[in-house]
């Protein structure tokens, strides 16, 4: 099996970034990566174009969406031609990375969405010993297997330092912020999605670079003019809120003990678009598994729950050699996040292998 198919064999490329200014810091970012932010940029044109999408729509969205991060966070937008002149590239090819979940509002066939999250939330009497956590899996096109990477960002000014994850060309997806608030992200699918607003990876760069607690996280997400759907969950020390971006709208989902979410509404009464989604599936694994659970003391106690054996309707994605090599999904990456410790933990590919490849950074 090739590193293609074999996510948790596939090396990993780890970066430190650093700037005395956000164009600096992009610099580096591009600097560092070179070749891949183009190589990324390029695959994400070919899958556009695989679920039908024309060149001159994709780059209608790309260059919207970035006029829309220059008005609502223009710092961001500077990083981000950082990182185009660092690797080479233009803001187009940075774009068509950033902006891939808005572009893909446009896509004529259906879109993979299968990625599953979960946390805890201890009830205020047992927060003597143990605080809040979260993991999720990220579930991708397999093709995307060698573009992504780990970070660990030093802050320009008076922002926060954050770790995690990020795909080539993003200054940030998934992972905490040395304040103790961590971001997951899962897809969601609405009927008013369209192309054109504030990527939702662009919000969660904002939130690692900026939250100092959930609030702050949520108060930002309310004020990002985004055009797609999302639920993107803020994990603190003794909170995790849920919110589920729609266009125009911000739903909240909180509660004490477990939360799970995985690619569909929770808070809207909004069907699943794609009938071949196992987004139901996998929330039903999340709901056996945690039911009998013991409340975690660490995030790594998740992990066992992630767990289930790979196979149709799994929450561990392996690619489904039955299908066509470009629609193939797989979990390319699980992350647990434990905002008391100041620890988010990577691995490559589904939690079965969480233990024989790990990098922790410690904020």
């Amino acid at each position: 099996m090739t590193d293609h198919m074999d996510p948790h064999r596939a090396p990993l490329r780890a970066v430190r970034v650093s700037g005395a200014s956000h164009r600096e810091r992009g610099l580096a970012r591009g600097t560092l990566l070179g070749e891949q932010v183009l190589r990324t940029s390029r695959a994400y044109a070919g899958l556009f174009g695989h679920l039908g999408i024309a060149e001159r729509d994709q780059r209608e969205a790309a260059l919207a969406s970035m006029d829309a991060v220059r008005a609502w966070a223009p710092e961001v937008h500077e990083e981000l031609e950082g990182v185009a002149a660092g690797s080479g590239t233009d803001l187009l090819d940075v774009a068509r990375t950033v902006a891939r979940t808005e572009i893909l509002t446009l896509a004529q066939a259906p879109v993979a969405t299968e990625c599953s999250t979960l946390a805890h939330v201890p009830a205020p009497t047992d927060r003597s010993d143990r605080g809040a956590v979260s993991a999720q899996t990220w579930d991708w096109y397999a093709r995307f297997v060698g573009c992504w990477h780990l970070h660990r960002v030093d802050p320009v000014g008076e922002e926060l330092a954050h770790a995690g994850i990020a795909e080539h060309g993003m200054t940030g997806k998934i992972g905490l912020n040395a304040a103790g608030v961590g971001v997951h992200l899962n897809i969601l699918q609405h009927h008013d999605d369209a192309p054109g607003g504030v990527p939702v990876h662009v919000v969660l760069a904002r939130l690692l670079t900026g939250a100092r607690s959930v609030q702050e996280g949520l108060d930002l997400v309310r004020s990002a003019p985004t055009t797609s759907s999302s639920v993107i969950t803020l994990t603190g020390t003794d909170r995790v809120a849920m919110a589920e971006l729609s266009p125009g709208r911000v739903t909240v989902l909180e509660e004490e003990g477990w939360m799970l979410h995985t690619n569909h509404f929770l808070g809207l009464d909004e069907p699943v678009r794609d009938p071949a989604s196992t987004t139901h599936d996998r929330l039903g694994h999340l709901r056996g598994a945690t039911g009998p659970a013991p409340a975690p003391r660490s995030a790594d106690d998740l992990l066992p729950l992630l767990c289930v054996p790979p196979g149709p309707g799994s929450v561990a994605v392996l690619p489904d050699l039955s299908e066509a090599e470009a629609d193939r999904k797989a979990t390319l990456a699980t992350v647990r996040i434990d905002p008391g410790a100041r620890t988010v933990r990577v691995s490559p590919g589904i939690p079965q292998h969480a233990d024989e490849v790990c990098l922790t950074y410690q904020l």
